[in-house]
């Protein structure tokens, strides 16, 4: 094999537009997966929200990992439980919740499957909850209902305004031990200072003997760009945002053309 950990973001990468993961797609990671290879899952989603990619791809018995919340935890669905876990530290949620007062930002906390917010309603937020199967715990002050570890936070507002804010909140969180970023236009995310897929994919290497020469990532979007240039070779979908296509070494066919497959038949086999 050419590669022996593949890692493949979901949403505009392993699953079309329409979100169908494509018969094709599915063949040839079982191909990687029956010749030996590691398949890894990574996400931005929360982990509830990767249930069905799980199912579909039979992670359970066939092995593999799941990398969530853009890097905060890496889940083994054969032992049905967390692999690696890094909660955003509770040192910074008082900044945190300073800035995103001050800059009018609606903030959401993960617990476990629960959404937790008390001003987040737009249509993105209604999105992400929907499409992860979330229940939302809205809460009369968001302050007060933060007394758990939480993966991330994340922030959903129209894409002109997120570029914007993403800057304000980023000077404003300065010193923190903790990164700002948007995983896509609508979402503006807060996690670990070093927590993302690139690293997380690299640790889940580390943990598994195999070389980062040997490991091989797909992905589309802004927060694939860690990944992308971490990993042995760097595959950017032909849908991908410009700074990821910059960021891999090679650009494939696009998610609605399974793209994914053609990248695994070329390289990792």
């Amino acid at each position: 094999m050419q590669k022996r950990l593949l890692a493949v973001d979901i949403d505009g990468t392993l699953v079309n537009d329409n979100k169908v993961l494509l018969p094709q797609t599915k063949q040839d990671i079982f191909e990687f997966m029956d010749r030996g290879g590691v398949f890894v899952l990574a996400t931005g989603r929360p982990t509830p929200g990767v249930r069905r990619y799980i199912d579909e791809l039979d992670l359970q018995t066939r092995g593999g990992y799941v990398i969530s919340y853009n890097g905060a935890r890496t889940f083994y669905p054969r032992e049905n439980r967390a692999f690696t876990e890094k909660n955003v530290p509770q040192s910074a949620y008082g900044r945190i919740l300073e800035a995103a007062q001050q800059l009018d930002l609606p903030l959401t906390a993960y617990r476990d499957d629960v959404a937790v917010t008390e001003k987040a309603d737009d249509k993105y937020f209604r999105m992400e909850t929907t499409v992860n199967g979330l229940q939302i715990d809205r809460v009369p002050s968001f302050r007060d209902a933060l007394t758990f570890s939480t993966p991330k936070f994340l922030i959903t507002g129209e894409p002109d305004y997120l570029e914007t804010a993403e800057v304000r909140l980023r000077d404003a969180l300065k010193g923190e031990p903790v990164a700002v970023f948007r995983s896509e236009p609508c979402f503006l995310e807060i996690t670990a200072l070093g927590c993302d897929k690139g690293a997380a994919i690299l640790e889940l290497a580390r943990l598994l003997g195999i070389d980062p020469a040997d490991t091989m990532a797909c992905g589309d979007g802004y927060n694939d760009v860690t990944m992308l240039s971490a990993v042995g070779l760097g595959v950017a979908m032909a849908n991908a945002r410009t700074p990821t296509k910059a960021a891999a070494d090679v650009v494939t066919l696009s998610n609605n053309e399974n793209g994914v497959g053609a990248a695994i038949r070329r390289y990792a086999l």
